[in-house]
């Protein structure tokens, strides 16, 4: 036990701290809504220190925030912390935090895929696996997944499907640092992965469609994403912008470094999905269309009698600060027409959106960069009131930001007048423009578009209360004492240090914090340095006798005979 003089030490270091430590802003990480919950995963966590000091952390529980009730997004408080079972010593066996993964849910489960750990005291490259978190019941499992062989991948466009129960990733990149075959080998690189991966909710099967004609080379790095499921048997998924590079080739992430116009996957060229018909369409746009941009975020509402569908994006980041905004538009389809409907110079990228109820857009994280070091956090680009606790909070109704959450108002969508007087009718729908100002592309893009389906759109995340049919095994539920959660610790952001017992309570982490020094990462905590990127090619590692890698439970799943062909894999140069 310690003596009364180290108590006072500790008490001296730890009140001013607990008084002014804040955060600072939060990028990499997934978002997604269930049952009137949002549920954000991973990612890191840049704080500020009393002192000015900005330390990084990754953050390893899962955050909720309660969307039944009303609040302020600057609350204390405004985050539920649900421990991630975790142990340093058998790191495979619990579920792994990772930066820039994908989230999904289905009423009863959230499911986890992809990403890579994070430099700033992230797991090592764990097994590969999708996991599944029973909410009602607080466990986590990896079990019964199977089907189409693939690796982890990491910044692909990540949609459901509510009715259908179907998690959809489009292309991304594979990242050495989130695969175990290649963490750590010399000359290891970041590329990109063709393919549009697909999990059935409710039967945990992995399948692949190919998206050899989404574009030139079928790629697209952390573009936009998004599902419209209102309009023919399964509705279509719609993509735009973001990098796209040749299978295999040598590639940075950077904004900045995507200035070749080549390896910009246009905004004025739309790429369409049937899903029922597997089948992928292009379509030019038309209207005021944003400047080519990469990692900012969608959602999407239905006018109330379905005759347009609005995708509204918000931020991103272009090839350099000058051609970059933080203005908000609306890609109105049938029409296929871009309307800007916000205007802003602040650039935010490496946020999420989620559709809240049926016309708040909540915007989670993202940082604003102050010049081309994209992300790099410093003091003068941490989130201001707007943000606050890296909350945003948009009424697609109005097309104003707000700071405060009002659960009460659940009242229907509507369109605001900016875009029904582009498209015509009025805020309950009747658009009279229903067909792009230069025609369809495709004959079949034009009957897609007209029939209608009055199916729930998934962005909201509102699901039914019915059970699925994915029964969880509990493999790890609780998480070792002697361990903190990075997370908890840089994202409280603690309002006074008042009463003995709290005090006591201060001294008492601070003291167990000691004992768990040698089983914490070295990075955590550690003062803001920009991690090495990957740049180099691993053209030693794609021969012909490279093992596949399986985003699937185990070692012990085995894809069935006569899965899709088109599985993702290395690529032998």
């Amino acid at each position: 036990m310690a003596d009364p003089f180290t108590i006072l030490t500790v008490l001296g270091m730890l009140a001013p701290l607990g008084l002014a430590q804040r955060n600072c802003t939060r990028m990499f990480h997934s978002a997604v809504i269930n049952n009137d919950t949002l549920y954000i995963d991973g990612g890191d966590m840049h704080t500020v220190l009393p002192n000015d000091t900005l330390v990084s952390n990754s953050i390893r529980d899962l955050q909720s925030l309660d969307l039944s009730r009303s609040w302020k997004n600057l609350d204390d408080g405004l985050f539920t912390y649900i421990p991630r079972p975790w142990n340093t010593s058998h790191p495979g066996s619990y579920p792994p935090y990772m930066d820039e993964g994908g989230s999904w849910s289905d009423g009863n489960y959230l499911f986890f895929y992809g990403g890579y750990p994070s430099p700033w005291g992230g797991p090592p490259p764990p097994p590969l696996g999708t996991w599944m978190y029973n909410i009602a019941g607080n466990n986590w499992t990896r079990n019964r997944f199977w089907g189409v062989p693939m690796v982890r991948l990491h910044e692909g466009g990540a949609v459901q499907s509510s009715v259908d129960k179907t998690a959809y990733y489009l292309s991304s990149a594979l990242n050495p640092r989130g695969n175990p075959t290649f963490a750590g080998t010399p000359g290891a690189d970041t590329y990109l992965a063709p393919a549009l991966i697909m999990l059935n909710m409710n039967t945990l099967e992995w399948r692949n469609a190919s998206t050899a004609s989404m574009n030139a080379w079928g790629t697209i790095g952390d573009g936009y994403f998004s599902i419209i499921e209102s309009v023919v048997e399964k509705g279509v998924l719609v993509a735009f912008g973001g990098y796209t590079y040749p299978v295999g080739q040598k590639l940075s992430v950077l904004a900045a470094r995507q200035a070749n116009t080549t390896h910009q996957n246009s905004m004025e060229y739309v790429r369409v999905y049937d899903i029922a018909n597997d089948q992928w369409y292009t379509q030019q746009t038309s209207g005021d269309i944003p400047r080519w941009r990469m990692s900012g975020c969608t959602v999407v509402a239905a006018a109330p009698d379905l005759s347009s569908h609005s995708i509204y994006m918000f931020g991103g980041i272009g090839p350099t600060m000058g051609v970059s905004d933080g203005n908000v538009y609306v890609l109105s389809v049938p029409s296929f027409r871009w309307i800007r409907v916000f205007d802003d110079n602040t650039v935010r990228s490496k946020h999420k959106c989620q559709l809240a109820r049926k016309h708040t857009m909540i915007v989670i994280g993202g940082i604003v960069p102050v010049d081309n070091d994209e992300y790099v956090p410093r003091l003068q680009n941490c989130d201001g009131a707007m943000f606050a606790n890296g909350v945003g909070i948009f009424d697609l109704r109005t097309l104003s930001w707000m700071t405060n959450y009002n659960a009460s108002d659940d009242g229907d969508y509507y369109i605001h007048s900016k875009i029904s007087k582009v498209i015509g009718g009025n805020g309950t729908g009747g658009a009279t423009l229903t067909e792009p100002s230069s025609k369809f592309h495709h004959t079949d893009l034009a009957t897609l578009f007209s029939r209608r389906n009055a199916r729930p759109t998934s962005s909201a995340g509102m699901f039914s209360s019915t059970s699925s049919t994915a029964a969880a095994t509990t493999t790890a539920t609780n998480s070792p004492k002697s361990t903190i959660s990075g997370g908890a610790i840089a994202g409280a952001t603690i309002g006074a240090v008042a009463g003995a017992g709290l005090l006591l309570a201060l001294v008492f982490l601070y003291l167990r914090r000691l004992k768990a020094k040698a089983r914490l990462s070295r990075h955590r905590g550690r003062p803001y340095r920009h991690p090495k990127v990957f740049q180099e090619h691993p053209s030693e590692l794609a021969g012909a006798h490279t093992p596949m890698a399986f985003e699937l439970a185990d070692g012990r799943d085995t894809p069935n005979a006569g899965l899709p062909t088109e599985a993702i894999r290395c690529r032998s140069f």
